[in-house]
């Protein structure tokens, strides 16, 4: 997921809106261009705001500068082309990178992994506690995922692996997903 956009500037709110579009056009033309389709690029923001403006002593002046904002979030399923679509975005008139994020698209087989995993660490840690205390590890009167949390882990950073190329140079890493688990046995 990519956060990008356009953020223009000028005394004038009409022009300052106009040249944002104008280039805000510009970056979706680009994003299309780089086979991202239409479904997968969402505005998440538009804004307007004033800031006044100070003379060199520090007094109001009376004139304004009106900023407008554009954002993109923009969902890219072929990872091998992100750094040319940053390269062509910011080519285009984009002068806004929020973030990127990595994700799945389906995250259950690995949801179920980490869960089987964690069964097996929780059963493995309360067999070993009940064989401290001397007795018998019995059967399971509770399961659940208290607080799960299954969200990605970056493994790796998220930044350059040297330049070159004609696109920005971008490190995936690895996600990693994590399960708590929390199981209550019966003693014997």
């Amino acid at each position: 997921i990519v956060t990008l956009g356009v953020q223009t500037q000028g005394p004038d709110i009409a022009e300052a809106v106009s040249e944002n579009n104008r280039r805000a056009d510009q970056v979706r033309a680009a994003i299309r261009e780089a086979g991202v389709a239409d479904e997968d690029v969402q505005t998440s923001n538009f804004s307007v705001w004033t800031q006044q403006q100070y003379d060199e002593f520090g007094n109001l002046t009376g004139e304004l500068t009106y900023w407008v904002d554009n954002t993109l979030l923009i969902k890219l399923r072929e990872l091998d082309r992100l750094g040319d679509l940053l390269q062509a975005a910011l080519g285009r008139g984009a002068n806004t990178v929020q973030g990127i994020s990595y994700s799945v698209e389906d995250p259950t087989a690995a949801l179920d992994a980490a869960r089987v995993e964690a069964l097996e660490d929780a059963h493995a840690q309360a067999a070993q506690m009940a064989a401290d205390a001397g007795v018998v590890l019995g059967e399971v009167i509770s399961i659940g995922e208290p607080g799960a949390y299954s969200g990605g882990l970056m493994e790796a950073p998220a930044f350059g692996k040297g330049g070159g190329g004609s696109g920005v140079p971008t490190s995936p890493g690895v996600l990693e997903y994590e399960i708590q688990v929390a199981v209550s046995y019966a003693i014997q």
